[in-house]
């Protein structure tokens, strides 16, 4: 007859191969080790970087190296037209850049593969939208949106706050100083405004700022325009230098 001593330890013994069963069972079945859990579609994590991964582009990252392997996020989602083919498919998708892989959007594919990872990473980027001229300073338009009240600022009746998205790289061997005072934007009617007071009740919004060489700076400002006006263009004037750039 056994012992209660011997019962005892037979299913603590039985319990801790269980448990190591299981553990074996949970790495094999998850590359990489033990599941990681599903991302609500809302969810978002903000990087050093100071660029937010939300939703499936997050849940994408945290599944497939995450920073090891991805890198962290250079730049935040935005729609952008892929080449003609042969190189692309000619769509426009929803993308976010990373340090070492471009992720692209692709909703009516089943998951995983509704994430697809295109060509590049930090040099991709940077061949893409980085400047030729050595002595020009360059920016793009990463993202545009419209809100009716920013912080405690509404917009005039007739009007919306139109947000743009720069960043803004200096190729010169000269200091440039960024200035939002030195910002306008200007409409297809041919008016021009300027940097609305409420750029400053924005998390990111594009500050005072001296920028050395191959440095690069972002954020958003804001402008308040009519409603029955287009916004054409948004024009950074770099004293005896300017950066036009397109809003369409």
């Amino acid at each position: 007859m056994l012992t209660r001593r011997v019962i005892s330890k037979r299913i603590i013994l039985t319990g801790i191969a269980v448990f190591f069963a299981l553990l074996t069972l949970s790495v094999v079945a998850w590359p990489g080790g033990i599941a990681t859990p599903a991302v609500a579609a809302d969810e978002c994590q903000t990087f050093p970087t100071g660029y937010k991964v939300c939703g499936r582009f997050l849940d994408y990252w945290r599944k497939n190296g995450g920073l090891t392997q991805q890198g962290n996020p250079i730049s935040q989602e935005f729609d952008e037209r892929n080449a003609d083919p042969p190189l692309g498919d000619g769509q426009t998708h929803k993308v976010q850049y990373f340090e070492r892989a471009r992720f692209e959007y692709h909703p009516d594919n089943a998951q995983p593969y509704d994430v697809l990872l295109g060509l590049l990473g930090t040099e991709q980027f940077r061949a893409k939208y980085g400047a030729p001229d050595p002595n020009a300073q360059f920016a793009i338009l990463r993202a545009r949106r419209n809100e009716q009240k920013i912080g405690t600022n509404t917009a005039r009746d007739g009007y919306t706050f139109l947000v743009v998205d720069l960043l803004v790289r200096n190729t010169s061997a000269k200091k440039v100083l960024i200035s939002p005072a030195s910002i306008t934007l200007r409409t297809a009617q041919v008016y021009d405004y300027k940097v609305s007071d409420a750029s400053y009740a924005l998390p990111r919004v594009l500050k005072l700022i001296e920028l050395n060489l191959n440095e690069v700076v972002g954020g958003e400002l804001v402008f308040e325009v009519p409603t029955n006006e287009i916004p054409k263009t948004v024009t950074i004037d770099y004293f005896d230098n300017k950066a036009m750039i397109p809003l369409s």
